[in-house]
């Protein structure tokens, strides 16, 4: 009678647990860029068909990018189960680099442009340089993704690819860190200009930029530590199926927040009415006797609007300058005798 064969026990907790934990987190992403889709065509209806088009094909691209992830986490623990030693390779999350290439470039450039669009010159070439640069990191995407799929092993692939890894990573955190800090340059001057109360929606933006821009560059950089030092378990590529989906989230919550913003813009302009109305119940409710000499006081009021508008949301500048004039008559004044 032979001897049973011994069990073999194989840690896979960083390995396929890894990505399992991955591709959890990855679909509940992918949830959130759903939502934000159908808020996105249900409230901006009349938006026009470019940004409309954006969003289509960035959410048609996450659903390529998801079904890349759970066919991979499928072929681990189900079909290769009880054989780790075939599990070499990644052959549909090789394809998807490719994929996570197109969407990183679609959102980095839509900001870009936003930069373009914004900036003065000649500051505004700061988008053109940062889409230039976006575009030949998609171009590495897609080379990346062939040197992955006829790679023999995953020890091989990055052997072979280290490099070109590494630059990818560092030059999309690059990418959205110069976005996020040509952003703050502009908004944190137009404060300085602003009215108070518009001060605080331009505070708003300043946050925002800050979270969007920040949350991208500080995934990147993690992916890239977690590469550079844990070269003998699958945690990086773990992360690695998460970060489209954050740039595909911070372009949709930038184009569902602009209702808010020019909301919050609208209700921080000073009114002049209630003010005109305060000072007529006044005088009506006034009974002295006292005659004063008449006077007539003009107001001069000149107020310039400076708005610059990116088509995603609407930024604006406000000036006003009061100066009082005794001589020059104000339309509509007349003497009153209280």
């Amino acid at each position: 009678m032979s001897a049973a064969t011994p069990l073999i026990h194989v840690d896979l907790s960083d390995s396929v647990g890894a990505l399992q934990i991955g591709s959890l987190f990855s679909v509940f992403l992918f949830g959130i860029v759903t939502l934000q889709a159908y808020m996105y065509y249900t409230t901006f209806r009349e938006d026009r068909w470019g940004y409309k088009t954006l969003v289509g094909v960035v959410w048609l691209l996450e659903i390529g990018h998801t079904i890349a992830v759970c066919y991979e986490v499928y072929r681990a623990t189900i079909t290769l189960y009880g054989r780790p030693q075939l599990l070499l390779t990644f052959p549909a999350l090789s394809s998807g680099i490719a994929i996570a290439g197109a969407i990183t470039t679609s959102v980095q450039g839509f900001f870009a442009l936003r930069v373009y669009r914004v900036l003065p010159k000649p500051y505004s070439y700061i988008g053109i340089f940062c889409i230039a640069l976006s575009s030949l990191r998609f171009v590495g995407s897609v080379c990346l993704s062939y040197r992955a799929i006829t790679s023999k092993s995953v020890q091989d692939y990055r052997k072979n690819n280290s490099w070109l890894v590494t630059i990818l990573l560092s030059v999309g955190a690059c990418i959205d860190v110069i976005i996020a800090a040509s952003m703050l340059y502009y908004l944190s001057k137009k404060r300085s200009q602003a009215f108070e109360r518009i001060a605080t929606v331009i505070d708003r933006l300043i946050a925002y930029t800050v979270r969007t821009g920040l949350l991208t560059s500080v995934a990147a950089v993690l992916l890239l530590i977690c590469y550079q030092t844990m070269p003998n378990n699958l945690v990086w590529l773990a992360l690695y199926t998460s970060l489209a989906k954050l740039y595909s989230n911070s372009l949709l919550a930038s184009l569902n927040s602009r209702q808010e913003l020019r909301e919050s813009s609208s209700s921080s302009m000073p009114s002049l009415d209630r003010f005109s109305r305060g000072r007529s119940s006044r005088g009506a409710n006034n009974s002295a006797r006292v005659e004063l000499a008449p006077q007539t006081i003009s107001i001069e009021m000149k107020t310039t609007m400076e708005t610059a508008q990116d088509e995603s949301f609407d930024q604006s500048a406000h000036k006003a300058a009061v100066s009082f004039s005794p001589t020059a008559p104000y339309p509509g004044a007349t003497d009153r005798k209280v």
